[in-house]
């Protein structure tokens, strides 16, 4: 946000070759969330793949891409071509995107900055069960077309027939996924599904209910927070 692409590539190929830097993030919105509505903001999986391309090391994803702005068959074909375009370094990092949120939720002390965006993007909001009850289909879409030769799916929010995926990812049976969100319904589809998962804010770890609320545990998957950071030169 409010960076060029020259910016952001030396800042990653700077973190690149610094041992203690393992990840490098992205985000994955179509506006400036603060300072001048006109800033370039550039397309996440766009810009996440021309920097795959120029780096070596990094693992590296959109913390978190929005369910709604794709279809889960065609974020299954960008995120398997990612995986072959970084040589087996992508995290797929995934969330239910645009919902009616109350205004502070995720962070953020003021409305919800994706009404102004999804307006502008002709996109449409959901309520939160829907939004997760779709992200949790397109999670089974995705790992469908990473390990299946040929598939067909029929869910409530998806319908897919005939679908093949080639090549399929470097990473098998696929990369990591990381699932971005909060809420009581959360730590069931982590528990479930995910590898890591990540909340907004500055919070030492993600809050959760407990397993008797959800029917299930986080288990094993790794908890992280995402705080912004600013780059003001270059690295020393």
């Amino acid at each position: 946000m409010h960076v060029t692409y020259d910016e952001i590539l030396r800042v990653w190929q700077e973190a690149d070759g610094l041992p203690q830097i393992e990840d490098a993030w992205l985000w994955d919105h179509l506006l400036p969330l603060a300072g001048p509505a006109d800033g370039p903001v550039h397309e996440g999986w766009t810009l996440l793949t021309a920097l795959a391309a120029q780096t070596e090391r990094l693992r590296l994803g959109l913390l978190v891409s929005s369910n709604r702005l794709r279809h889960p068959a065609m974020l299954g074909k960008i995120t398997s071509t990612l995986d072959v375009v970084s040589r087996g370094r992508l995290v797929v990092g995934l969330g239910a995107g645009g919902t009616h949120q109350p205004a502070g939720a995720g962070g953020i002390p003021r409305e919800s900055p994706a009404i102004a965006e999804y307006a502008a993007y002709g996109l449409t909001l959901v309520p939160p069960a829907e939004g997760l009850g779709r992200l949790a289909e397109s999670i089974e879409i995705l790992k469908l077309m990473w390990t299946r030769d040929r598939f067909d799916f029929d869910g409530r929010y998806y319908t897919l027939t005939g679908t093949r995926n080639e090549p399929k990812p470097v990473q098998r049976p696929g990369p990591p996924l990381l699932i971005g969100g909060w809420g009581t319904r959360m730590p069931r589809l982590v528990a479930e599904h995910a590898d890591a998962w990540n909340i907004p804010g500055r919070r030492t770890t993600p809050s959760s209910s407990s397993p008797s609320e959800t029917g299930s545990s986080t288990g094993t998957a790794r908890r992280s927070a995402a705080i912004p950071a600013r780059s003001s030169g270059p690295c020393s």
